[in-house]
């Protein structure tokens, strides 16, 4: 076997291995800025999971946004009945069920009632107004305007015999690239699955797919709850490396997890991260040197890859094959 083959077959554990030795070559600025952007990795995979059906979500930060108000609120309140372990696990847990419950009611009602394409993408950004505004409406209790703050670090171990904080720079560092690792495998395999079979069909021709008997609606709810989850889950881990706020659920976070999408390469796992890390960094280096332009220039460059490269970064990569939106080598 080659060794362009080796890395086909173990690019992923290649990839981590990278990241995993990255802290030791640099500061903890850059650490942390690491940091943050495979968290928005992981949001940029919520959204491909769902996009992979078909259906662009315009207002997809609301469920990263309702992941960290419900990690930072449950740490807030409830860590002063449960130890901070126990709310950070309890704080997880909501973290997911919170998005997970508001993706099923949303996908119920507009799927079987027969809502898609634009229109759904449209209620979605209704949606993240809505919640945007009732954040800040609720200053009493999510800190309105000002953002959420006073919660502790949370703590992770099991409560009562040993918990470690999750403080500095290497610690939430870790944590997110597992829980990175951890999103990107079980999304392969879901995609992989007969469902990601159906849900491919879904975005082909769900007219054809109906007349074998299948439930449409019923595969759209179903790859929105889990992509809720991993959005949820998303918000959950920033917590830990960033302030939260009501930006966090609006349509300019929306929006940017759309350009790192696009940008990276739809119908593939690994261009949405390419594109997250890409954008992110491009967005620093230019922020620095054009505090003017850089916003100019985003632009510019997001509408170039848009019309002259549709397929993204991994567009740049021809030998590769998508199957079931993953890539594959020939």
């Amino acid at each position: 076997m080659g060794c362009k083959s080796i890395f086909k077959r173990y690019y992923l554990a290649f990839v981590v291995f990278i990241l995993a030795i990255f802290p030791l070559f640099t500061d903890s600025y850059n650490i942390g800025l690491l940091s943050r952007f495979l968290v928005f990795a992981v949001a940029a995979l919520s959204l491909e999971m769902f996009w992979y059906s078909g259906v662009a979500s315009f207002g997809h930060a609301v469920f990263f946004g309702l992941g960290s108000y419900a990690m930072g609120l449950t740490l807030k309140y409830l860590s002063i009945y449960l130890s901070v372990g126990s709310a950070t696990l309890l704080g997880f847990l909501l973290a997911i069920i919170v998005p997970v419950a508001v993706g099923f009611l949303i996908g119920y009602f507009l799927f079987y009632g027969r809502v898609t394409g634009v229109y759904f993408g449209i209620v979605t950004m209704a949606l993240s107004l809505i919640c945007q505004k009732l954040v800040i409406a609720s200053i009493n209790f999510t800190g309105g305007l000002n953002g959420l703050s006073g919660y502790p670090r949370p703590r992770l171990g099991i409560p009562g015999l040993f918990e470690i904080e999750i403080k500095g720079d290497l610690v939430p560092y870790y944590l997110i690239l597992i829980g990175l690792s951890i999103v990107f495998l079980l999304s392969k395999k879901v995609l992989r699955s007969p469902f990601g079979l159906m849900v491919q069909a879904i975005r082909n021709n769900e007219q054809r797919l109906e007349t074998f008997g299948f439930n449409v609606p019923k595969g759209k709810v179903l790859i929105l709850v889990i992509s809720s989850a991993i959005g949820g889950l998303a918000g959950a881990l920033y917590v830990p490396v960033g302030f939260i706020t009501h930006d966090l659920l609006g349509i300019s976070f929306s929006t940017q997890i759309l350009v790192w999408v696009c940008v990276g390469g739809r119908g593939t796992l690994i261009g949405p991260i390419l594109g997250t890390l890409v954008v992110n960094y491009l967005q620093v280096y230019l922020s620095g040197v054009m505090s003017d332009l850089w916003l100019l220039i985003i632009g510019i460059f997001f509408i170039a890859v848009i019309m002259f490269k549709p397929d993204g970064i991994m567009g740049f990569f021809p030998q590769q094959k998508r199957v079931n939106g993953i890539d594959q080598g020939k």
